[in-house]
C-alpha cells in the first residue's frame, strides 16, 4: 500500500507573514525573516536560486493580502493525492508500493510545484496552495515521482537535459490525460501567448537544445527551465518534452514504454527519435 506523508507549510508561512508584516519592517529585513522563519521556494538550488527566491517574495509581497483569507483557511486534501497516485501508477505501470511525502506550500503565484528528493529514501511532492488546488499540477507531479521509479531516475536537479525533455514531457501529456479537456495550454503555460510562441519557433526551440541532450549541469538545467534557452523562451525543456511524447503517443508509443527507459539511456532514446522529431 502506498504511504503518503503530508508536510504543510502553510502555518509556517503565515507565522513568518505575521512577523514580517509590520510598518517598520522594509525590503531587507523582511528578507531576512523569510531566511529566518520560512525559507522555502520553487527555485533552483545555489545562489541563483536565493536571488530568485528574493525576486518572488518581492513580487507577491503586495499580493499577499488579497489571498489571506484563502490562505488562513485551505487545508491539504490527502484522498485527491491518493486517487491520482493511483491513476498516474496505472498509467505508466508501476504496481509497487509508493513512498512519499507531500510538501503543501505558499509560493509567489508562480505556479511552480515541483519534485526533490526529501531524504535517502523518499522523494518529495512540493504543491504551492495560493493559487488554489490544481488537479493538472497534481497529476504532472505525481508523474514525476513514479516516474522515477520506473526509470531508476536520481531525482536530483543535475541531470541530463535529455532527461529532463522526457521528465517534463511525461508529466505535461500524462495531466492533460488524466485530467482532460481543458486547452493544452492549461497542461504546459505559465505565461499567456508562451505555448503560441514556442509553436511558431519550434524548430528553432528543438535543434536548439539537441546540442545539449547529454549535458547535465546546474547550468543547462537551469537555461533550460527556468531561464530563456537557446531561442529566448523560458523553460524550452518543458516544450521540447510536451512535443517529443505527443510525436511518440502519435507513433502508438505508451506511457508505459516511455516511462520504462531507464535514465542512462534517456540520451540515445532521444538521439534516436529526434530526426523524425524536427522533420
Amino acid at each position: 500500500m502506498d504511504k503518503v506523508e503530508l508536510l504543510n507549510l502553510v502555518p509556517k508561512f503565515l507565522s513568518f507573514y505575521d512577523i514580517a508584516n509590520k510598518p517598520d519592517i522594509d525590503d531587507e529585513k523582511r528578507w531576512a525573516l523569510w531566511n529566518e522563519h520560512y525559507n522555502f521556494a520553487a527555485v533552483p538550488p545555489g545562489d541563483e536560486g536565493k536571488k530568485m527566491a528574493r525576486n518572488l517574495l518581492d513580487t507577491a509581497w503586495e499580493v499577499y493580502p488579497d489571498y489571506l483569507i484563502f490562505i488562513e483557511s485551505w487545508k491539504p486534501n490527502e484522498v485527491k493525492v491518493r486517487e491520482y497516485l493511483t491513476k498516474v501508477k496505472a498509467l505508466l505501470g508501476y504496481n509497487e508500493p509508493i513512498d512519499l511525502v507531500v510538501v503543501f506550500f505558499v509560493g509567489g503565484f508562480e505556479n511552480n510545484p515541483f519534485v526533490a528528493p526529501y531524504d535517502q529514501k523518499r522523494m518529495a511532492l512540493c504543491l504551492p496552495v495560493e493559487n488554489g488546488d490544481s488537479e493538472i499540477f497534481l497529476a504532472h507531479e505525481l508523474t514525476h515521482i513514479v516516474h522515477t521509479q520506473t526509470a531508476n531516475l536520481t531525482g536530483e536537479w543535475e541531470r541530463t537535459i535529455a532527461s529532463t525533455i522526457l521528465q517534463e514531457g511525461l508529466a505535461t501529456q500524462v495531466s492533460k490525460s488524466l485530467v482532460p479537456g481543458h486547452p493544452d495550454e492549461h497542461y504546459i503555460e505559465r505565461e499567456k501567448g508562451w505555448l503560441q510562441s514556442c509553436k511558431e519557433n519550434r524548430a528553432e526551440i528543438l535543434n536548439g537544445i539537441f546540442p545539449f541532450l547529454d549535458d547535465a549541469t546546474s547550468k543547462a538545467v537551469t537555461m533550460f527551465t527556468f531561464g530563456n534557452g537557446t531561442t529566448n523562451h523560458e523553460r524550452e525543456a518543458y516544450y521540447a518534452g510536451w512535443e517529443l511524447v505527443e510525436f511518440l503517443l502519435a507513433q502508438g508509443v505508451t506511457f508505459k514504454e516511455m516511462a520504462r527507459v531507464q535514465e542512462k539511456d534517456i540520451p540515445n532514446y532521444l538521439r534516436d527519435i529526434y530526426p523524425m522529431l524536427v522533420s
